[in-house]
């Protein structure tokens, strides 16, 4: 029997930069806009890129996780809100692999980068939407004053007359433990397969540092109830939740 091919996903370096640029330039989508090149940059050093490489490092996907700060009354800029956003896969036909980035860009921020509000995403296709509402993901009824106005910050000008203003979605703490055992499941069992072709592959999370230091916290994670998914709370701190929980963990 073939073995399924391996794809490594891992969050990124300073080092990836031009190769995620060039992934984005080459794989354009009309629901992925263009972000400004130097936040691009700080992102990828910052590891808040998610990547998954063929076995010659290749990227086949990306996504990227975007801290949308707002000033206070005393001029101090905080993290209001953490974006998931600019998905692009170009190894189709495999379902889990949006699953894959988005949880483990959702975990890190909630371990490392915490937001004052909730995490937030556009997501324009049903596809898309279907897949994120069974991680916990649920609609936004009203966007949050100021969250387009950090938005339109991160885009590229040139791409700015072409941002949609709808199809916001919520990820608040309630959905944590969801994602957390999806990601417990993905461990134990990383192959995912083709529904039209029957081709399989191999997930492989060795080349990232993340879960060799918080495997023990995400599953804590995955044994926790931090309220209904279908009843988010959209005046949550998701910073002060987080504190919360790591004083009950760390004992």
């Amino acid at each position: 029997m073939t073995e399924p091919k391996k794809y490594y996903i891992r969050f990124s370096t300073a080092n990836d930069y031009d190769k995620i640029m060039e992934f984005y330039d080459d794989n354009a989508h009309k629901s992925v806009r263009k972000r400004q090149q130097d936040l691009m940059k700080q992102l990828a050093e910052d590891g808040a890129i998610v990547l998954i490489e063929d076995d010659k490092g290749a990227i086949v996907a990306a996504s990227i996780t975007y801290p949308h700060k707002v000033t206070d009354k005393n001029g101090i800029e905080r993290v209001q809100w953490q974006e998931i956003g600019t998905t692009r896969i170009v190894l189709n036909g495999f379902p889990g692999l949006f699953d894959a980035m988005v949880t483990m860009q959702l975990l890190r921020a909630f371990l490392v980068e915490p937001p004052e509000g909730v995490f937030v995403a556009q997501m324009h296709t049903a596809p898309v939407q279907g897949m994120a509402d069974k991680l916990g993901w649920r609609r936004l009824a009203d966007m949050p004053d100021g969250l387009m106005d950090a938005k339109i910050k991160t885009v590229d000008p040139a791409d700015v007359p072409n941002l949609s203003t709808g199809n916001w979605f919520i990820g608040g703490v309630e959905a944590l433990p969801v994602m957390a055992k999806w990601m417990e499941n993905a461990l134990k069992n990383p192959v995912f397969t083709n529904k039209k072709t029957g081709e399989k592959i191999e997930l492989d999370f060795s080349k990232s540092t993340f879960f060799n230091m918080f495997k023990d916290e995400i599953k804590n994670l995955a044994t926790r109830d931090f309220g209904d998914v279908d009843k988010p709370d959209l005046k949550q701190n998701v910073q002060q939740r987080r504190n919360q929980w790591l004083k009950k963990f760390f004992r």
